[in-house]
């Protein structure tokens, strides 16, 4: 569902396709491959949640809940 894309000077992203089709970035800046996976897998939670109709688990809306406003929008 989502990928995790490297950019010039070691700057990640993570792609994925949104429930409306289209295909938004997060751009995470100087991260690890470690970082940028943990990203990418709850932001693959947060999509099959949505996709399904299901509920959020509560360690992913956790993590939602302590991002930066900007990170969260």
């Amino acid at each position: 569902m989502a990928s995790i894309a490297n950019d010039p000077g070691g700057r990640r992203r993570v792609l994925f396709v949104a429930p409306d089709g289209k295909r938004p970035t997060i751009r995470l800046g100087k991260v690890s491959q470690r970082a940028a996976e943990a990203v990418k897998f709850r932001v693959e939670q947060l999509l099959a949640a949505k996709m399904t109709g299901h509920a959020i688990e509560t360690d992913t809306a956790g993590w939602v809940a302590g991002l930066e406003p900007a990170m969260a929008d």
